[in-house]
């Protein structure tokens, strides 16, 4: 392959409008934030910043253990470096990328500062949801807990997962169903295995909603 096409090739290929997604969530981390704690477990990563922050991303596995870096190496880091990490096939250190974005986003200042808006104690977090999906079509990306409340008011429901447990849809079958729901809830490892782009796509049409510890508290999403 010449090598003027291989330039060209990587210009387009990460200039793409899904690249530029990835491309907003590293360019909102602060230059000035560094690590100052970081944990990398078998499903979880989590690091905190000086400014603040502790942000979560799920690991999906994917690869043996043994090639996950060391955390301790991250301490004094810059969180933007880290969360370059985003654009990576390894899904491990995608996953570190976004732990790096949460802990930028989720400070102290953004928490205090949702509006007052949260379930009562006690309350499953999907149960939140249930007046929204009210009579709707409704898909949920990934299996979490809690959906009975939710399937149950709901017109139409679908649980769409990569690892299907009895009663879920594969995860191909997101292409025919997501552009027919009114209410999508897709989870946040989505970011993390490079599927988010083309889920909002399809869901184009729908009000959509992430969920879980791995979406980012940005304004912008």
């Amino acid at each position: 392959m010449p090598l003027s096409f291989e330039l060209w090739f990587l210009r387009v290929a990460f200039s793409s409008p899904k690249w530029r997604f990835y491309d907003h969530l590293i360019d909102s981390v602060p230059q000035s934030a560094t690590v100052v704690e970081a944990t990398l477990g078998r499903y979880w990563v989590a690091l905190k910043s000086d400014q603040g922050g502790t942000g979560l991303a799920h690991i999906l596995p994917h690869e043996p253990r043994e090639t996950s870096p060391d955390p301790r190496s991250f301490l004094g880091l810059k969180l933007r470096a880290l969360a370059s990490r985003l654009k990576s096939w390894n899904l491990t250190e995608t996953a570190i990328g976004l732990a790096a974005v949460t802990a930028s986003a989720n400070s102290n200042l953004l928490l205090g500062g949702i509006n007052g808006q949260s379930p009562e104690a006690g309350t499953a977090a999907f149960d939140y949801y249930v007046n929204l999906a009210k009579g709707q079509k409704v898909a949920v990306i990934g299996h979490f807990p809690h959906l009975e409340n939710l399937k149950s008011v709901a017109k139409e429901f679908y649980i769409i997962e990569r690892d299907p447990e009895p009663g879920d849809l594969p995860d191909s079958a997101a292409e025919y169903i997501l552009p027919a729901m009114d209410v999508v809830f897709v989870t946040g490892s989505s970011i993390v295995n490079k599927t988010l782009p083309r889920l909002l796509e399809l869901s184009a049409g729908a009000w959509v909603g992430l969920v879980g510890p791995s979406v980012p508290l940005l304004p912008s999403l």
